[in-house]
């Protein structure tokens, strides 16, 4: 309940600076916080990261001064931070899709973000099966890419699947899937700063890709069917708005493990797909 509190005040300290560039890591940081752990949680619970949070209430304050029409265009776009009208107009197009002249016409359609609170709801019933198992530490091989912790979204994560889907070289990994963990398997975890995402498989194999090794513990894995792109998302909310509150350990989101068991296809409407919850 704890986390929860932090993560309301956070909220708050975001509202606080709708103006500014927040350095997400470096204000968790001179909170005691650890990055890759405070953001896999804010976004289970808030539904985004804290920069997609910020950048929305943004945009949805700067339609409701528009909408209002006490200021004009170029006072408002002073105010919020842009260096002229026109990077404003190309970025409040870019975000609601529409020009800001046509902000009074279009109002009660746009995509806008009131302030997030949000009512903690105890598990009744289990939405997702799920097991605890204790795992050694296994080997992965595959493709890795580096994040700003400021920018980071799963829709990142989601767009690299797609893209070695694309390319073939999903199929080309799946061929040194010879560890016990069968499936693609998406790791992240902090590295110097910066969000590491690796997109492999579990082998034993020498590879022509990267490869780490996951921590040792016990895990709780959760399996949904469903479209993968959606599925980890609302798997990922079950965990932390619902069954951590039931549950009588701590959780470890200094790292996080999907793994996607077949299809391989992100949008597809019944793939299997496993969340591996670390636990303290």
């Amino acid at each position: 309940m704890e986390t929860v509190n932090f993560i309301e005040k956070f909220i708050i300290y975001i509202e606080d600076h709708l103006r500014e560039e927040i350095d997400f890591s470096e204000a968790l940081y001179k909170l005691g916080v650890e990055p890759k752990s405070f953001i896999t949680i804010f976004t289970s619970l808030v539904g985004m990261t804290p920069y997609e949070y910020q950048q929305k209430r943004r945009m949805t304050e700067i339609a409701y001064e528009l909408y209002e029409g006490h200021r004009r265009l170029i006072d408002i776009a002073k105010y919020y931070g842009f260096k002229d009208a026109d990077e404003f107009k190309h970025r409040y197009r870019e975000s609601m899709g529409i020009s800001p002249y046509e902000t009074d016409k279009y109002i009660g359609t746009l995509d806008l973000l009131e302030r997030i609170t949000f009512e903690v709801v105890p598990v009744d019933k289990p939405e997702y099966p799920s097991r605890t198992v204790y795992v050694e530490s296994f080997r992965i091989v595959g493709f890795t890419q580096y994040f700003s912790l400021n920018d980071y979204s799963r829709t990142n994560k989601l767009n690299m699947l797609k893209n070695l889907e694309k390319n073939g070289l999903i199929d080309e990994l799946l061929g040194f899937n010879s560890g016990r963990i069968k499936g693609v398997i998406l790791h992240e975890r902090i590295v110097r700063d910066e969000l590491e995402l690796m997109v492999g498989v579990a082998s034993s194999d020498a590879s022509p890709f990267n490869e780490t090794f996951t921590e040792s513990g016990d895990f709780t894995i959760f399996e949904g069917t469903g479209r993968a792109s959606m599925l980890m998302e609302d798997i990922y909310r079950y965990i932390f708005r619902r069954w951590r509150f039931k549950s009588t350990r701590e959780l470890n989101c200094d790292f996080s493990i999907e793994v996607l068991k077949s299809p391989f296809d992100i949008d597809y409407d019944d793939s299997k797909l496993q969340v591996w919850q670390a636990l303290e």
